[in-house]
């Protein structure tokens, strides 16, 4: 088995990450499967550092490509159809499909607490949400997470119908506020660290509102956990090894975003990082706790994505997890 050479100083020489499981003896024991992300996202950067660092490998796991799909529900489509084996994306959508009929359960955390912040020039005048009065706000189109999280705050500020609420495109947040044509700008990583190169600053972080947040897991079909879970407990694992390996070695994590995300400035790659560390937005341990669940689809259901209940129960399946973290 082949490790970067930063890779085997934090498994091996530091003692700070201690894998779950032997490397394979032979390529025959491997099982390759594919995996569908909703889209190609810092956000999902764990499973790309298990795939880089050869974690997957390491618990007998070949992942030739990770594969886009463009949506949370195309890609838990794929799951529930057995052209792939798990998919990344937000936990609401196994409950869409179970609405459906499909049998998928979220198993692991991939992305926690809220990764949504809030940007405007230094010489804006901002301490509360209640600031916000009067503002030009330029967030994505809903019913992302990102207008969802803003258009909660101004509700629960009592500020509704006092603030200009502007929608564009996902990923051109920053446009109408660096040209002065908007007042605050609400983004995702790392549209956040390029407004803070070209002079913005950050007057509000959902991580802080929110450190427990289930933005995106880990799902499979109920159908994998039934007849294959030794494959499901391995790939839970090596999330779990991934992650403890982003906050034992920042720059192993830094690395791979900069192959995954070559058209984008290092430095911008690596802040982007950095500050999604610090706020827990890679969680330390694959555990969908209660609180995170909760959180992620109450704010769904404020906007009114969802109008029944869903329930912890029926849509996480923690066993791998609580295995793994044990």
């Amino acid at each position: 088995m082949k490790f970067s050479s930063v890779y085997k100083h934090a498994v091996f020489g530091t003692g700070l990450l201690a894998l779950s499981a032997a490397a394979p003896l032979h390529a025959d024991d491997m099982d390759t499967i594919l995996i569908n992300e909703a889209f190609h996202s810092l956000l999902y950067l764990p499973v790309y550092v298990a795939k880089h660092e050869g974690i997957f490998n390491n618990h007998n796991i070949d992942v030739p490509v990770v594969r886009s799909a463009g949506s949370g529900p195309a890609a838990l489509a794929s799951v529930l159809a057995g052209e792939s084996q798990f998919s990344v994306h937000g936990p609401e959508h196994v409950g869409f499909a179970q609405e459906q009929g499909g049998s998928g359960k979220a198993i692991s955390a991939v992305a926690n607490s809220a990764p949504v912040w809030v940007l405007a020039h230094p010489d804006l005048d901002y301490d509360s949400p209640a600031d916000l009065a009067g503002k030009e706000v330029v967030v994505g189109l809903a019913p992302g997470t990102s207008n969802t999280l803003i258009r909660r705050l101004i509700a629960d500020a009592g500020l509704e119908g006092e603030v200009d609420v502007t929608e564009v495109q996902n990923g051109s947040e920053l446009g109408p506020v660096l040209s002065g044509r908007g007042d605050i700008a609400v983004a995702y990583q790392p549209q956040v660290e390029q407004g803070i190169s070209q002079g913005l600053e950050i007057i509000h972080a959902f991580t802080d509102d929110y450190p427990e947040y289930a933005f995106s897991t880990i799902n499979t079909s109920q159908e994998m956990i039934d007849e294959n879970p030794d494959l499901v407990k391995r790939f839970v694992m090596s999330i779990n090894d991934s992650l403890a390996l982003i906050h034992s070695d920042a720059d192993i994590a830094k690395a791979v975003a900069r192959l995954e995300f070559g058209d984008l400035q290092g430095e911008v790659v690596d802040a982007a990082v950095q500050r999604m560390i610090e706020n827990s937005v890679y969680p330390e341990s694959v555990m969908i706790t209660e609180d995170a669940f909760t959180n992620a689809i109450e704010m769904q259901q404020f906007v009114g994505n969802i109008k029944g209940e869903m329930y912890y129960e029926d849509i996480v399946d923690a066993s791998f997890a609580n295995e793994v973290v044990q």
